[in-house]
């Protein structure tokens, strides 16, 4: 049975201008760190394949056992005939196939619709009806553009889910513009908004939505240091500590035989998730001397600590 659940923010994806987008948070229920591996797959099989429209930034990623990731799905059908395009969604191991996993897919219906066709001119009008019709017109779309314009109250969508959010502001005659910030809030939620609610603002403005993201914890600079202190760093910044292939030592074995730490993957500085794994490599040292710009030989040669020990 597998272990890597996924959950969608939203089952369908709203199209704007062919485009929209989709969260897709994925769990790994294993005991220990998983790569795992978003994928976009043809909702149905033909020959040659459909296009998927989709695009996913870092599709693989390492996830600590227990830990849930953000996936933004992308989706740009620019181009495409009118018609219904489904698309499969997978999260699998980057050990195994991704057709292991096909019971498990989400599937997503993309909706291309039919472009309106510009109504034919009718014959012309006598003068006089055309310059009444023009006049009414005319008092028409004034009426139109003083009620778009008319100042409404913003609704408060704080706390909710984002595709609901732009939902209830779109019902309300408002675009929304979306930014991420890192916050405790529940990932994919509404942390703040602007015009803030009930607030009166025009109708067709934009309303300017921060949606939260789990907030990131930063490699601690323990180059040079000693492993022990290391370890106290990593959990001062609830970062998940171990060792790469070729470490010579997990502990100090006294004060003149130092187990010092040269290398860090990722890079000192870099954002992680909070209790994330990353993977430090060690050697023996006589003495322990701290550097001023220590060399992380994990970025100058990654292959060494890439692999877990």
């Amino acid at each position: 049975m597998s272990t890597i659940t996924m959950t969608l923010s939203s089952p369908t994806v709203e199209l704007k201008d062919g485009k929209g987008s989709l969260t897709a948070s994925v769990t790994n229920g294993a005991p220990g760190p998983e790569r795992v591996v978003l994928g976009a797959f043809p909702g149905t099989e033909s020959t040659p394949p459909s296009p998927t429209y989709a695009a996913i930034p870092t599709p693989l990623r390492t996830i600590a056992a227990g830990a849930t990731e953000q996936y933004l799905v992308n989706f740009d059908t620019a181009g495409a005939a009118p018609g219904s395009y489904p698309v499969k969604l997978i999260a699998y191991s980057a050990d195994d196939a991704p057709e292991d996993y096909a019971d498990q897919a989400h599937v997503v219906t993309l909706t291309v619709t039919k472009p309106a066709e510009t109504p034919k001119p009718r014959p012309g009008f006598p003068w006089l009806w055309v310059i009444i019709g023009g006049v009414v017109l005319l008092a028409a779309i004034g009426g139109v553009i003083w009620f778009l314009l008319k100042d409404v109250n913003v609704p408060d969508v704080k706390g909710k889910p984002q595709a609901e959010a732009v939902q209830i502001l779109k019902d309300a005659g408002f675009s929304t513009a979306t930014t991420d910030k890192e916050s405790d809030q529940t990932a994919g939620t509404v942390v703040t908004q602007s015009p803030e609610a009930n607030k009166p603002a025009g109708r067709g403005s934009t309303v300017n939505l921060e949606i939260a993201t789990p907030v990131k914890s930063v490699v601690p600079a323990v180059l040079g240091s000693r492993i022990e202190n290391a370890r106290t760093a990593f959990q001062t910044a609830k970062i998940q500590l171990d060792f790469t292939q070729g470490s010579t030592c997990t502990s100090s074995s006294g004060f003149l035989q130092s187990c010092v730490v040269v290398g860090v993957n990722p890079d000192v500085g870099s954002k992680v998730n909070q209790n994330a794994l990353v993977l430090v490599r060690t050697e023996i040292r006589q003495n322990v001397i701290i550097e001023p710009n220590p060399i992380n030989i994990c970025m100058v040669q990654p292959q060494i600590c890439a692999i877990k020990q």
